[in-house]
């Protein structure tokens, strides 16, 4: 700021000390960024007369700063008027002259900041306005009274909960991340295109300018309200926490492997995850906490052996402790819980448990902490609830609902004075596409939807003869197993059950479908079972039950090798077993696998390592056991695996969290061939036909959209 002659201005209700830098109304101190002041500043120096852009340019930025200037210039003058309650469309102070500048056009005084001349009020009668304003003074404390007495009488009836959607992004380009800043005045969000601020009354949005190779997600703001805390996505599970201005200008580092994070309620400290993110980058393996200049930091909760996760932490109103969500999964059971962490005395207590908690949470300044259920009837659906908290962090009253609908909630925030809360909304759905590959298998020529319902509809296998999908779908409100031919519009259901079944392949022989199935209530300890059903229909007969089961498979004849694998923590055991009697055959074979595929032949399984730099698919033998590394150059984050049919190339699907994912076809010397790239459906997972010239592919997408709620 330019270094001022110590004197203040004024004008209407307004003091501006140019010295201190300070903008007051009526002797109260107004919060004004820097940025407007000095455009405020600049005006009251020449009242009356036009101040040009180029010269606000000057003066702001300089000539090396990367920014936006016409949007980082525009925002600083939104928030000058609204700290002066001034419009553009009907101007008191600040004038806009188009394309030009701006004109200060109130009436201004000026006088040095000591020795302010001060101009006395004519001199009144003492009696008269004593006894006036006794008489005022008795007057309202007789309305109050009446007030009083009639609220008690009959009380105001509370008002109903008032939802509001404050964003409108399509499928095809969804909300990702967002934040409010502190006053309430302004939405932060993320989305495929880039990061984006927009009025919350009036609807006014505005991108904010970031490096070209700078891709981010909304966290959190800044409590001074001019900057933003963000995660930037650099690839498949490695993130890192950077600073950056909503007026424009370079983003600033803060911390590597690091993501969702959260400010303290002073600004002076951030909570943040660490560890081995998940692809789509709500959950890690610790919880940290640093200064907010990225210095000082601190792991406060470690990664544990049951390989649980924690999603993004959310402060307490006296800045001593943080919340967060952990979960611990299994294919057919999942446990979660909100822990409370006395982050600087290194003690944790768990809040409460409940299977339906999403990542979802924030601690309101009145000491209350809104977390959100999914629906045990439909999965996609999902409420906001809220609960008071003791100082020792115990619940002190009962849960109450504040809304609910249909969508997932993954997001949760709240204005500084927690009058408002907002949240992240959406459906996440996988439906199954048919694709035709081409006569090489090294180009997908065209892609159709089948599944034309908006539920989990999951792709896992085809019937032997190349016509029908076999695929679970929770349609009915339980996942249940369908075939529906690719030239159908209907599917058939193969198995209905009460209880959970999924992954439906077929066996050796042809004749039998083989799947998995699980109680509804299951626990972590809860064993699963494996079924087999004739692929003609018939009664479901049992082969075998074990506790964890999230992988099952089936070689081609002439083999009959068929495999499950059973998840115990970090590590994966997978068995060998009979299709027809059930039996097994010992010992396992144990790895820490992320995903797994059976070659046709049934003598290798195709192993997917994931984490944050792995490129790797191994390749093991299922009879002996020796491994080998097959290396795919420039795709790091690799997430779903199946063969195809000639044995001779796999097809992998990759991520890179929720920005772009894409469909390989790899050959077993590591050469890559994009089939499919998307930024929107997700790719989960593509399923070859047994004649080699289609797939199932797995696509997840649907919209998702910030929502406001308010007199909660």
């Amino acid at each position: 700021m330019p270094n001022y002659p110590s004197r203040v201005v004024r004008f209407s209700v307004f003091e501006v000390d140019l010295r201190a830098g300070e903008l007051r109304r009526n002797g109260v101190k107004v919060k004004l960024q820097n940025q407007p002041f000095q455009i405020l500043a600049m005006l009251l120096e020449r009242p009356g007369e036009i101040v040009m852009r180029e010269e606000l340019h000057s003066r702001l930025w300089s000539a090396d700063t990367f920014v936006d200037f016409n949007n980082g210039l525009n925002s600083a003058i939104r928030r000058l008027r609204d700290a002066l309650g001034d419009t553009a469309e009907h101007p008191t102070f600040v004038e806009t002259l188009g394309r030009r500048g701006y004109r200060f056009i109130a009436a201004v005084e000026s006088s040095p900041a000591k020795g302010l001349k001060i101009v006395a009020a004519p001199e009144r009668r003492k009696s008269t306005s004593w006894h006036r304003w006794a008489a005022i003074a008795s007057l309202c404390a007789m309305v109050i009274a009446v007030i009083a007495w009639a609220l008690w009488r009959n009380p105001l009836p509370r008002g109903e909960v008032i939802e509001q959607k404050l964003t409108a992004n399509s499928a095809e380009n969804s909300v990702t991340t967002m934040a409010v800043s502190p006053d309430g005045k302004y939405l932060a969000y993320a989305d495929n295109r880039g990061i984006y601020m927009k009025m919350i009354h009036g609807g006014e949005t505005h991108p904010v300018l970031l490096p070209p190779d700078f891709s981010g997600r909304v966290d959190d703001w800044f409590p001074d309200g001019t900057r933003l805390l963000v995660t930037r996505a650099e690839k498949p599970g490695k993130a890192s926490l950077w600073s950056i201005s909503v007026f424009g200008g370079s983003p600033r580092p803060l911390a590597d492997d690091a993501s969702g994070g959260s400010l303290s309620p002073d600004g002076s400290h951030i909570a943040f995850r660490r560890g081995s993110l998940t692809y789509d980058g709500r959950w890690g393996r610790e919880e940290w906490v640093m200064r907010s200049d990225g210095t000082d930091s601190m792991k406060v909760a470690t990664a544990r052996p049951d390989d649980s996760q924690v999603g993004a932490p959310t402060w307490s109103p006296d800045g001593k402790r943080i919340a967060y969500v952990r979960s611990l999964w299994a294919y057919s059971a999942r446990s979660s819980s909100v822990e409370v962490n006395e982050w600087q005395k290194e003690n944790t207590e768990t809040i409460f448990s409940d299977s339906r908690l999403s990542p979802a949470l924030h601690w309101l300044p009145d000491g209350r902490l809104i977390y959100a259920f999914g629906s045990p009837q439909n999965q996609q659906d999902s409420s906001l609830w809220v609960v008071s908290l003791q100082k020792a962090a115990k619940i002190s009253s009962p849960p109450k609902r504040i809304t609910g609908g249909h969508g997932w909630i993954s997001q949760v925030t709240a204005t500084a004075d927690g009058k408002k809360v907002l949240f992240l909304r959406g459906n996440w759905l996988p439906s199954v596409y048919i694709g035709t590959l081409s006569m090489n298998g090294t180009q997908l020529l065209a892609s159709r939807r089948l599944t034309m319902d908006d539920n989990e509809n999951m792709p896992w296998s085809w019937t032997p003869d190349s016509t029908a999908v076999l695929f679970s779908s929770d349609r009915n409100g339980t996942r249940e197993i369908f075939k529906q031919a690719i030239d159908q519009t209907i599917a058939e259901i193969l198995v209905a059950s009460t209880d959970q079944v999924s992954q439906p392949i077929v066996s050796p022989d042809g004749s039998d479908i083989v799947y998995i199935s699980t109680p509804r209530s299951a626990s972590h300890e809860t064993p699963s079972s494996i079924f087999a059903v004739p692929i003609g229909g018939g009664t479901p007969h049992l082969l075998l039950k074990d506790v964890g089961i999230w992988n099952l498979q089936c070689a081609r004849s002439p083999s009959t090798i068929c495999l499950y694998s059973v998840e115990k923590g970090e590590i994966s055991e997978t068995f060998r077993f009979d299709v027809k009697s059930g039996k097994m055959a010992a010992p396992p074979q144990i790895e820490s696998a992320f995903n797994w595929s059976l070659s046709p032949d049934g003598s290798e399984r195709a192993i997917v390592l994931y984490g944050p730099s792995q490129n790797k698919i191994q390749l093991r033998s299922t009879s002996t056991g020796k491994t080998r590394d097959l290396v795919v150059k420039g795709w790091s984050g690799l997430i779903g695996i199946n063969w195809f049919p000639d044995g001779n190339r796999l097809l992998v699907s990759w991520h890179n969290f929720e920005q772009v994912s894409a469909l390989l076809s790899v050959t077993l010397d590591g050469k890559a061939t994009v089939l499919l790239k998307s930024s929107n459906p997700e790719i989960w997972h593509a399923v070859p036909s047994p004649n080699g010239r289609m797939l199932a592919i797995a696509e997840a997408g649907g919209p998702k959209n910030v929502w406001q709620v308010e007199n909660f």
